[in-house]
This record gives structure tokens, sequence and C-alpha cells, in this order.
């Protein structure tokens, strides 16, 4: 056992003893785990993803928040975190701090951070999100190291009940220069029209509810609604859900 493993053999039981006592973690409920490795060269990080195991999922993050006991916040970076999400025992996670920091020493480096957090469902992920939860998931965001202020796409989805409410939305939206909007000009099952409308938005919570309330203005004079948002550009959106095809013919126009 090297030295800084050890180090984070203490810290795990230490983690597992809280979530036990103090949050009822059940031991048989899975968790994301999460091992950071860190350098400010990034290409090394890269090598290192390079030889990361089968059994981990990774990515490399330019800056990554930390916030101790007492909630001070620091940042540090870049990170290479590796991802496991299963229901581990310590003696597991103890295993995986060392074999993170065995391969990190290949590289002259060593572990730096383990941290876990409650499993995200990739479905529950990619629903539609009123703002209460849409700013729980920026804070997310922040939590796993994107910084405040940075660039993110917001996605906004409206509904209403006729053609011609769509087709005063649209030229409600595209009068504020809001971003780009693109509408379904066929219904869907339930008989509504819907509008997506992208913005280049932040990593903010209150641009986003200031956001959020200026488009429901909006809506509510044109017999519409806001049903939900999401973080994604027009490329990962059809990615996810499809191409206009799937709805419709789509008008599109770029604010």
């Amino acid at each position: 056992m090297n030295e800084s493993s050890n180090d984070f053999h203490a810290q795990i039981n230490e983690l597992f003893d809280h979530m036990v006592n103090n949050l009822d973690y059940k031991t048989d409920e899975p968790l994301e785990w999460v091992f950071g490795i860190e350098s400010t060269d990034i290409a090394l990080l890269e090598k290192i993803g390079e030889r990361v195991p089968e059994s981990y999922g990774f990515d490399i993050e330019e800056e990554v928040e930390h916030v101790d006991d007492e909630g001070n916040s620091t940042m540090s970076g870049p990170m290479l975190s590796l991802h496991r999400c299963e229901a581990l025992t310590p003696e597991q996670v103890k295993a995986c701090a060392d074999e993170v920091d065995a391969l990190a020493k290949e590289f002259g480096l060593m572990l730096a951070d383990v941290t876990a957090f409650d499993p995200i469902d990739e479905d529950d992920f990619f629903d539609w999100m009123p703002i209460e939860d849409a700013q729980l998931r920026l804070q997310h965001f922040t939590e796993s190291g994107l910084e405040v202020d940075s660039d993110l796409p917001w996605l906004f989805l409206l509904f209403c009940t006729a053609k011609d409410d769509l087709d005063a939305l649209t030229v409600a939206l595209d009068n504020e220069k809001l971003g780009t909007i693109e509408s379904y000009d066929e219904p869907d099952e339930d008989g509504n029209y819907g509008l997506c409308l992208f913005i280049e938005g932040k990593n903010n919570e209150a641009e986003l509810v200031a956001m959020n309330d200026r488009i429901n203005a909006i809506a509510a004079s044109n017999n519409s609604e806001v049903v939900g948002i999401q973080f994604l550009d027009q490329e990962d959106f059809n990615d996810v859900y499809g191409d206009g095809d799937e709805n419709g013919d789509s008008d599109e126009d770029e604010s």
C-alpha cells in the first residue's frame, strides 16, 4: 500500500461512517464513485485516460470545485475523473483507490480525490424539467466541476393547442431575439403544437430563473406555456430526441 492511497483508506472509512450513520445510506444501494487524478498537463491526463481499465468510465474536467465540511469552496484541476456506478463495500472502494493511484503513479502523479454521488438515471437526466429541477441540475453541474457562469446551452420547450397560437408565439419570441427557434407545424398525439427555443446560456441559476420568467410571460400572452427545460444544444437535442421529422415538419428561425 502506498502513502497516498493509505490516506484515502481512512477517508473512505470516514465517508462510509458518515453516509450510514448520518444519511441513512444502505450499503446495497449503488453510488456514482469518482476517483480523481490531477495535473496541469491535460495531454498527460489524456494519455492516462487511454490506460483506464474497462471497468471505469472517465472524463477530463478543466476545473473542479472542492467544498470542505464548512462549506468553503476551492477550485482545482484539470482532473481526470474515473467513474464506477455500483454498490461497493468500503474494502472494494479502497481497492479501486489503490488501482487508480497505481495507474497515476506510472505517470508520476497520484490519486487526488475520492467522492461519491447519488447516481443519475439517464432517462431521468434527459426528461424535461420544471424550473426548480433545472436549478438543482445546475447545482449538480457546479458540484461536478462546471465553473459558475461557464457557457451552457439552455433549451425551453413550449406547447400551445392551436396552430395560430404557435405562429403568434414564434413571432413574439423571434422579436425578442432570445435564441434559435424550432417550431413544429404538426400537433403531437395530445393535440399540442411544440416549439423549442435554444439559447446560449450560462451555468447561472439567477439568470436561468430570470429567463424562464421572461419566456413564461411571452408564452402566457400567446396562449402557450413552458412545459420543460433541458441543457442541450440543437445537435445534442437531435441526438437525444431525434430530428424534427418525428414531430412533423419544423420551421427554424435564427434570432
